[in-house]
């Protein structure tokens, strides 16, 4: 009985047929396969586009899961497959949407009608010819390897996006340069050339991401940290000149955002090359050559007071003598030098002082006195030691106000000061397309030059410049703006004895600068009108920074 029993049993099961079908098996292994390939290039592009790199490969992921369960368990196999292919390929379609709008460039959308044609034609993918303009080094010193022609092609177009954008600031002579998003998908290009901001053509976002990522990595920055305030320092190699870059990056709510800062261009350190006249260069090197006392340089921000303080830090013998500096954050890395800093605490700028005197350095130099402790210091130990303080001032004789001011004591300001400089920069004209012109007279008198029998004066171009066939060419010199580089210029003042005493005796400042004009000191925009007259730079250049002090 039992034997009969077990044979039914076993016809029963037959009966039912087989447990899976090869063919509804791989019907789903062939349509897992798209996704297979999609899912992991879905949190490859969110990253290249900018677009979440955390939702969509999560929902992509968590949708073909999902609907691959549902398939399996649904009594009805048609109903499981047609919800698997109409979710999944839904979210696939809404992440290329939203992606193809992040985008600019028709190039850069997929499964457009340009796209599909592109890949159903037969026609060879585009090459892409990795640039060569200039040799990049890493912050280490290291040379970096450009991308090879296996490399991908997102890694190649950084490359070369970063060599057109550091070419062109190096070309063009910017100081400085920024890369901020704009509105639109754009980035906001901007450089700073001879002091003044020019606007660049914007570039797409998702290019000025892959610029910045891969800085970052040349810089030595964190690269995937994107948020947090990063700075770092590259150089490049121009026709065998190596140039240093300072970088610094930081993340915004529209994207990353990078500055630049041309080492080379930002801050020189050779007196004899900011532009001092003969006669100024003179007594401003016997002065810093004395072997004690105050030097002050002065000057709004950006008119290259830095240079100057540098400069006149480097004139003396780094192996003779100990050269220390107290400074915000150093412009660039001093050779023989000691360098310290106090970041953003002002109030610790005296106690910063007064450790780096206990070293005894025979020359110090200060950035900035923000209180009366550090001024007394600086006067006290400027006895026999040489001090160059900087302080922000629009001429020489507000400098020196201040700086009595900021002692509290007329006679401790006035024993070991010699010498107060201002400046301002000026852009030179482009000797090779300035423009001559005769000047109008009711100017000349304005400016006290109509008994100086000027004939011309010089200014940019107002007109294109053109061929022998008349056709218009650009100045290859300055790249068309007509100013080609910068100069500084210096007002004087000298404290004498005389000048001392009248300082300790409060005298006003108005019977100072009688003085001074007694013995024949020229004031800052007479310094200024003598570069005009001798065609250096242009009245129009002189305005614009005459304005810009005076807004200072």
């Amino acid at each position: 009985m039992s034997g009969t029993v077990m044979m039914d049993l076993i016809g029963a099961a037959q009966s039912t047929g087989p447990y899976f079908s090869p063919v509804k098996i791989l019907v789903m292994f062939l349509l897992m396969i798209p996704w297979m390939i999609l899912a992991p290039w879905v949190q490859k592009d969110a990253k290249k586009v900018r677009a979440s790199q955390t939702g969509w490969p999560v929902a992509v992921l968590l949708v073909a899961a999902g609907t691959t369960f549902i398939w399996l368990v649904q009594p009805y196999y048609v109903i499981g497959l047609l919800t698997y292919v109409l979710l999944t390929g839904g979210v696939l379609v809404a992440y290329i949407t939203h992606r193809n709008s992040r985008v600019n460039s028709e190039e850069d959308k997929v499964l457009t009608v340009s796209h599909l044609k592109g890949l159903f034609s037969g026609q060879k993918p585009k090459t892409i010819t990795v640039l060569r303009k200039l040799r990049l080094y890493h912050a280490s010193g290291k040379a970096a390897i450009p991308p090879t022609a296996t490399s991908s092609e997102e890694e190649q177009q950084a490359y070369n996006a970063c060599q057109e954008l550091l070419y062109d600031i190096v070309f063009r002579r910017a100081s400085e340069a920024d890369l901020s998003p704009a509105s639109g998908g754009q980035t906001r290009v901007r450089f700073v050339i001879d002091g003044v901001v020019q606007d660049r053509p914007p570039l797409p976002l998702p290019l000025t991401e892959a610029i910045i990522q891969y800085l970052k990595g040349l810089g030595g920055m964190e690269v995937e940290d994107r948020r947090r305030p990063q700075g770092g320092q590259m150089a490049v190699d121009l026709a065998g000149m190596q140039i240093e870059i300072g970088l610094r990056s930081a993340g915004t709510t529209g994207g990353q955002r990078m500055q630049f800062r041309v080492i080379q261009e930002f801050v020189q350190t050779r007196l004899d090359g900011l532009g001092m006249d003969e006669g100024t260069l003179a007594r401003v090197k016997e002065i810093n050559g004395a072997g004690s006392g105050l030097i002050i340089v002065s000057g709004r921000s950006g008119s290259g007071v830095t240079s100057t303080l540098y400069s006149l830090l480097r004139e003396h013998d780094a192996f003779v003598h100990q050269l220390e500096s107290v400074e915000a954050r150093p412009a660039v890395d001093l050779e023989n030098i000691t360098q310290h800093t106090y970041g953003d605490a002002k109030d610790k700028v005296a106690s910063v002082v007064a450790a780096v005197l206990r070293r005894d350095p025979n020359v110090l130099m200060v950035d900035e006195c923000p209180d009366t402790a550090t001024a007394e210091l600086l006067a006290n130990t400027a006895a026999d030691k040489t001090i160059l303080l900087s302080l922000s001032a629009s001429d020489t004789f507000t400098a020196l106000a201040k700086w009595v001011k900021l002692c509290g004591d007329a006679q401790l300001a006035a024993g070991p000061l010699q010498a107060v400089l201002c400046q301002m920069l000026l852009r030179k004209l482009c000797p090779n397309c300035r423009e001559p012109y005769v000047p109008n007279p009711e100017m000349l008198a304005k400016a006290n030059l109509s008994g100086q029998g000027i004939e011309r004066f010089y200014r940019p171009p107002t007109k294109p410049l053109t061929d022998e066939k008349g056709n218009p060419i650009g100045c290859v010199a300055c790249q068309g703006t007509g100013y080609l580089g910068r100069t500084a210029v210096f007002e004087l003042l000298e404290v004498t004895d005389e000048i001392r005493q009248m300082i300790v005796s409060g005298a006003p400042v108005a019977q100072i600068k009688a003085v001074c004009r007694k013995n024949r000191m020229l004031y800052l925009q007479e310094q200024a009108l003598q570069r005009v007259i001798g065609g250096v730079t242009s009245v129009q250049e002189l305005i614009r920074v005459s304005q810009m002090e005076r807004k200072y």
